[in-house]
């Protein structure tokens, strides 16, 4: 049997939700289950393990047996179980039903900022040992003055709103942490006071989006109408909405947070959405927001199927903080009514700098995103309270 029959057994899987997941037919999905993978598909095993890769319930089984996503098509081991789950008679068992009940996409608030888990603390012993009520990276943007933004974020900040205002395709990728939702925010903020309407959709799985799902993410959130229920009649009902809103002077930009998660489907569902058009003006602008990977799911050489999408997408991606890292710690303290100068020494600075870059070939590359800066800081404080140093130096930032 293969990896991939008992994969889709123990996960509830039917062959048909692969197959829309995959953007095949069934009838491939049965042969290539009996091990005939269709020859003349040529994209067919690259188009299946995509869908694999977006699937949550999926990929969670593949990592709890140690399994890559190319393993599928190799024979399943003895030790995994052959049974069918229980209720698999049923569109999906277990958990996987639990999970697939939800809907693709509900709307969001593209106003929110996220919080980040990982964030490194300072100890209450370094508060007290630095005269600090409360940490200068927590809870800390409560208003538009909180928002630090880096010579880079305000150019990546001003192609985001220029993309929104003319209806352009813009994708904005970074690390974990460099400040992706903080300047979503601001944009988000000037775009509401400007009177562009934002459609901000929290896509719950990646693997189901769709050009219908997309469509009425846009429908509710221009209006009160009730999407029709197939493709055609709901594109006409957006592309009437969107219309008689630029009749009206009204703009509109889809904004898609996480879209690194999206699959090859859904990226060439976002290419239909802006071509949609009213003479010779696009009606809405589109603005991806994800991680690094979402720059490798726009390479053309990588994705070869994607080019129809990667040669209408204008990419960016977030650089760290470099030269602006004693500014943004001088924004944070400042904030606090706390002088940075009583923290850290000058050469202070610098050694973080150099301690959160890398060497590319004859450059140094910043990693001092945001996130990593607070961490880091939080760590250098800490050691500096614990070795009684009356601020952090250089040499307390070269230890940590």
């Amino acid at each position: 049997m293969l990896l991939l029959k008992q994969l889709l057994l123990d996960c509830g899987v039917t062959q048909q939700e692969l197959a829309d997941m995959a953007g095949c037919c069934r009838p491939h999905i049965s042969r290539a289950l009996q091990g005939r993978v269709p020859v003349k598909e040529k994209k067919f095993k690259t188009n299946i393990e995509t869908a694999i890769t977006g699937s949550k319930i999926l990929t969670a089984w593949l990592r709890k047996r140690g399994c890559k996503v190319s393993d599928i098509w190799t024979a399943a081991d003895d030790d995994f179980s052959l049974s069918r789950p229980r209720g698999f008679g049923k569109k999906m068992s277990g958990a996987a039903t639990k999970y697939w009940k939800h809907p693709a996409i509900q709307p969001g608030d593209p106003l929110k900022t996220e919080t980040h888990k990982e964030a490194e603390m300072i100890t209450p012993k370094a508060l007290r040992y630095f005269k600090l009520f409360r940490s200068p990276f927590i809870n800390d943007i409560t208003d538009v003055k909180d928002i630090f933004l880096s010579e880079d974020h305000i150019f990546l900040k001003e192609m985001m709103l220029d993309t929104a205002r003319h209806a352009g395709f813009t994708a904005v990728f970074g690390e974990v942490g460099s400040g992706k939702s903080i300047m979503r925010k601001a944009v988000v903020q000037e775009l509401v006071n400007d009177g562009i309407k934002v459609i901000y959709p929290i896509i719950i799985d990646k693997t189901r989006i769709t050009p219908a799902s997309l469509i009425d993410a846009i429908i509710m959130d221009v209006s009160d109408e009730k999407p029709k229920r197939s493709l055609e009649p709901k594109t006409r009902q957006a592309l009437k909405l969107l219309r008689n809103r630029a009749i009206s002077g009204m703009k509109q930009a889809l904004i898609i947070e996480e879209a690194h998660l999206l699959n090859v489907k859904a990226m060439k569902a976002l290419k239909q959405i802006y071509e949609l058009e009213d003479g010779f003006s696009r009606l809405i602008g589109i603005v991806l927001i994800g991680q690094t990977e979402l720059k490798f799911l726009l390479d053309e050489t990588r994705h070869p199927e994607m080019r129809e999408v990667t040669r209408r997408v204008t990419c960016a991606e977030i650089g760290g903080l470099g030269k602006d890292l004693p500014r943004y710690l001088i924004h944070k303290f400042v904030r606090i009514n706390k002088k940075p100068e009583d923290i850290f020494t000058a050469d202070a600075y610098s050694a973080m700098e150099r301690r959160l870059s890398d060497k590319v070939g004859r450059r140094n590359v910043s990693k001092a995103h945001p996130l990593t800066v607070n961490n880091f800081a939080s760590r250098a404080m800490n050691l500096a309270a614990e070795m009684g140093e009356e601020r952090v130096t250089e040499d307390v930032v070269m230890s940590v």
